[in-house]
């Protein structure tokens, strides 16, 4: 590692240290070689920890422009969920406190369907006494257009006869 003079990388940093040259004003870190090296391991991180810190700011910026609306979305989206669940329970309970006035009700329902069942029973039987009478009724009325005929007859011949005298 000679320059063009022959003169090595040390050699170089000494005699520029002893002219005052290197500007850094502190003669020992000239001076060993080592102390370089350690500087770019040091700059060589440091860039390296900057790079991964610009790149992890920029990646962290994307992120933040996918999550925070999705977790925005998602914020909604539970806050829905939980109206309408809250609006479920709200109308099964209602539903259920229905059902207990409609369980009620059709038992007073099945009851009076119970009368209206005895009175038809009732209805029925009446009725079939009518039909009787209808029919007894019906003989009667049978009974009486056949004697009224026989009358009829057994009157309009003498009347004919009788009617041949009189003079109107």
């Amino acid at each position: 590692m000679s320059n063009e003079n022959g003169v090595t990388k040390q050699e170089a940093s000494v005699v520029s240290c002893e002219e005052g040259d290197c500007g850094k004003g502190d003669c020992e870190k000239c001076q060993d070689p080592t102390i370089d090296e350690k500087q770019s391991m040091e700059e060589c991180m440091g860039r390296s920890m900057e790079t991964l810190s610009k790149t992890f700011t920029a990646s962290a910026r994307r992120w933040e422009m996918i999550v925070y609306p999705s977790l925005f979305a998602f914020i909604l989206l539970a806050a829905y969920g939980f109206y309408l669940i809250f609006s479920l329970t709200q109308d099964a309970h209602q539903m259920s406190r229905n059902m207990q006035q409609i369980s009620e009700n059709m038992t007073v329902i099945s009851e009076s369907m119970i009368l209206v069942s005895q009175n038809t029973n009732n209805q029925t039987e009446a009725m079939q006494k009518m039909v009787n009478n209808m029919n007894a009724m019906n003989t009667s009325m049978n009974k009486m257009s056949h004697d009224m005929a026989v009358m009829n007859y057994s009157v309009s011949r003498p009347m004919n006869k009788i009617n041949s005298f009189m003079p109107w």
